[in-house]
């Protein structure tokens, strides 16, 4: 009776102390029900005007060169259709020679031949419970432009790292023109590092210049061999003359 009583008890002590271990492995896990939001992804901002040519205008020439204007509504969905009161009207000016890439995707993207330098028309949405572009991570904005699933790495830039450098809201004493400041403007400096085909790490570093709209952001974005950007030459002040000349109104 003795040996029945132990073996009960010894069965006891198993079965209680399994029990114990498998409800702390469920406590420590994560809990199941609450949905992960999404890693941000930015995607190109789409013309109204699909894959036709852009719509630019000439400029008088500058100490920079000839320059074209750029100027046409973007869409706020993801569908080609129209958004009442949230598809926007976004102009830039950018060299003459430079060229547009990946015409047919319905975004904007271009190129300079010479040295690389490039640009892209992006946007993301705010982040979930934020509604000021002031109170968004800096670190959010990095994370969805480099987002691997994002179109900057789909058409064809193979990301190795990157980084924020900094972060500033534009105040009126930096815009020339009050029409800038209808809508919240931001201005980003960004490192980021890409692998080309011959597996060369190079550095870039771009400029993002944001404005926010009906909960979206839409971003011009430069990006340039990092040695050439610090260096402060001509390369330099051509993408800073392009991120200036950005301009965001709604519809």
């Amino acid at each position: 009776e003795r040996l029945e009583n132990d073996k009960l008890n010894r069965r006891s002590f198993l079965f209680t102390s399994s029990a114990i271990a498998t409800t702390a492995t469920l406590l420590s896990q994560p809990s199941l029900t609450k949905a992960e939001e999404p890693a941000p992804m930015a995607t190109f901002a789409l013309r109204r005007a699909g894959a036709l040519p852009l719509s630019t205008r000439n400029l008088p020439p500058s100490k920079l060169g000839i320059f074209l204007n750029f100027g046409e509504a973007f869409l706020y969905s993801e569908d080609a259709s129209r958004t009442p009161g949230k598809d926007v009207y976004a102009s830039f000016e950018y060299p003459a020679d430079w060229l547009q890439l990946d015409r047919i995707m319905g975004g904007v993207q271009l190129v300079d031949q010479r040295n690389g330098d490039k640009l892209y028309v992006l946007k993301v949405k705010l982040p979930n419970g934020v509604d000021k572009l002031e109170d968004v991570p800096k670190a959010y904005f990095g994370e969805a432009i480099f987002n691997p699933q994002g179109d900057l790495v789909r058409t064809g830039n193979n990301i190795e790292d990157f980084k924020v450098l900094s972060s500033k809201m534009a105040t009126p004493d930096e815009d020339n023109q009050s029409v800038n400041l209808n809508l919240p403007r931001r201005r980003l400096k960004v490192r980021y590092t890409t692998v080309t085909g011959n597996n060369f790490s190079v550095d870039r570093k771009g400029i993002v210049d944001a404005y926010e709209a009906g909960g979206m952001i839409y971003m011009l974005m430069t990006g340039s061999n990092a040695v050439l950007f610090d260096k402060k030459g001509r390369e330099r002040e051509t993408v800073e003359y392009i991120s200036d000349s950005f301009r965001v109104t709604l519809v």
